[in-house]
């Protein structure tokens, strides 16, 4: 999979609606966009293309401790992950390889998760440039497995709150994360979800998540929803307690 730059930028500026006077230092693909570690592969190589035909770009890595507390994530420099060379320079048109893997190659009892950071340099702006120039921050995934994988399942609950909306929550018992890309929810023997999840998310070792979900109609009895993830589709049954989870 390649994040491309110049696609992300033109997402970015319509949902921000940013002015004609931003300016964009470049454009770069990286691939892969997330990275698997195991005893057997400690390391992982990366690519990073300048799609730019004129200007070159510099980029700067950082590593990231990764945990997840109340569903929010939490980043903390890490001591655990190295990833090489931390600065560089791409010519116009080139590929520059990041070497990202662990100091030390230990396995426990739960995934580890990290996050590798390119970041953009700006270089200085050109002279009589009045704006705002913008630099790219791409976040990418670094997990190195367990010594063994449990394969539970997720546990959801569904209520009704108190302005009417579905709030729906997820934990996952497992010693490795889920990624949850969308969800539909439906009565048990409708083909029109009554609520639908759209946001993408992960769910790391033993962490929850929950969503305030509008609902097209209140739906009566079990709830049957239908869940990608990166592991797979789901479909389960739900109940609507009463109170929010």
């Amino acid at each position: 999979m390649i994040i491309s730059r110049t696609r992300f930028f033109r997402s970015l500026l319509a949902m921000l609606a940013l002015p004609p006077f931003v300016a964009f230092a470049g454009s770069f693909q990286v691939s892969p966009v997330r990275v698997q570690l195991t005893p057997g592969a400690p390391t992982a190589a990366i690519s990073v293309r300048n799609d730019s035909p004129t200007d070159s770009v510099v980029l700067q890595l950082r590593v990231m401790d990764w945990k997840q507390e109340r569903g929010e994530d939490i980043y903390t420099p890490s001591t655990d992950l190295i990833a090489t060379p931390p600065i560089f320079t791409i010519p116009a048109g080139a590929t520059q390889t990041v070497r990202v893997g662990l100091r030390k190659t230990v396995q426990t009892e739960v995934q580890q998760t990290f996050r590798l950071y390119i970041t953009e340099v700006p270089p200085a702006p050109k002279e009589g440039f009045q704006g705002l120039q913008v630099a790219l921050n791409i976040g990418i995934p670094v997990f190195v497995a367990p010594k063994v994988l449990t394969g539970t399942p997720l546990v959801w609950r569904a209520a009704f709150s108190a302005d009417g909306k579905l709030a729906l929550s997820a934990t996952n018992p497992a010693n490795a994360h889920v990624q949850i890309f969308d969800a539909q929810m439906y009565e048990e023997q409708d083909l029109i979800p009554v609520a639908v999840l759209q946001v993408p998310r992960y769910l790391l070792a033993g962490q929850s998540s929950s969503w305030q979900l509008a609902l097209t109609r209140k739906p009566k009895g079990m709830l049957r929803l239908t869940v990608r993830t990166d592991a797979g589709a789901i479909e389960t049954k739900v109940a609507v307690d009463a109170a929010a989870p």
